[in-house]
């Protein structure tokens, strides 16, 4: 299996459900989240922060010589905007991310299935970045992320947020994650949602070609996903969608690499629309 992922179906799910929600009612049957993993949704208590979020997806590579100038400009709109704004890097299996020398490859299969779908790979231009997985009425609102992110992000957070979203997460055994995510329904919603969780890892030093052409060995990646957690196109929500909804599930997450330094990553998980893989709101925490 390519991926280690289940929720807790022994008495401590049970125990576990009340130490991180109140909730008038515990489901008894499995709900199925995705092919080969079995998981439960519980009523939860709600979400404390409902702010509407961004996340900025950016593909890279550390061939590609225009790339460190759109870190910067993401990390400059990171500071602007604080935690309303989440930046993923993604690497994907093109030219652009062939390492560097004897450096290790920060691709992902499923940052090359989302590169794909969202028709990066095929323009082969970076980066490229989506906010929210946005479109318009001639497709994906791909942009080039060294300048312009103010606009994008704007248009995001100037809507009311639909669902809240939290998450959650600590290291168990050293080597597995608890995760926690609550949603909460703010406005109705009719579609069929998914939950996508990702974990990304921050203080990557890694060989990046720079725009002048020379190679500097100690370059810092940050944001840099390592894995979806879920199906890359997530988990279904088992909801009803009425405002004022509250749902909680828990994950166990086994990293697949020992490499991956757990005290520099992120969980980020985000609610998005099942058919048009528009993202709703997310939300990211440090793995404690």
């Amino acid at each position: 299996m390519k991926k280690i992922f289940q929720l807790f179906v022994s008495v401590f799910v049970f125990v576990s459900v009340f130490a991180f929600v109140s909730c008038d009612k515990i489901e008894e049957d499995n709900y199925i989240v995705y092919a080969g993993a079995a998981g439960k949704w519980y009523d939860g208590s709600g979400v404390a922060d409902k702010s509407q979020r961004a996340i900025i997806e950016k593909y890279t590579g550390v061939r590609c010589v225009n790339c460190p100038t759109a870190d910067e400009a993401i990390g400059v709109a990171v500071g602007q905007y604080g935690d309303k704004l989440i930046a993923v890097a993604i690497h994907d299996s093109s030219n652009f991310t062939k390492p560097i020398g004897d450096t290790p490859r920060l691709s992902t299969p499923d940052g090359e299935t989302m590169s794909q779908f969202f028709g990066v790979r095929d323009a082969g231009q970076y980066p490229a970045a989506l906010v929210n997985r946005a479109s318009t009425s001639t497709g994906w609102d791909l942009f080039t992320p060294t300048e312009g992110i103010n606009s994008h992000v704007d248009n995001i957070l100037s809507n009311n947020a639909t669902v809240a979203v939290a998450v959650d997460s600590a290291v168990i055994n050293n080597n597995s994650v608890d995760i926690t995510v609550n949603i909460e329904f703010l406005q109705p919603v009719s579609d069929e949602l998914s939950l996508t969780l990702m974990l990304i890892e921050d203080s990557l030093v890694v060989t990046q070609r720079l725009h002048d052409g020379s190679d500097n060995e100690n370059y810092v990646h940050n944001h840099v996903l390592r894995d979806v957690i879920t199906d890359v196109w997530g988990a279904d929500i088992d909801c009803t969608g009425a405002a004022g909804e509250k749902r909680v599930a828990l994950f166990q997450y086994k990293p697949e690499s020992s490499e991956w330094n757990l005290r520099r990553c992120h969980i980020v998980a985000f609610v998005s629309v099942k058919n048009s893989k528009q993202i709703l709101n997310v939300a990211d925490c440090h793995v404690r």
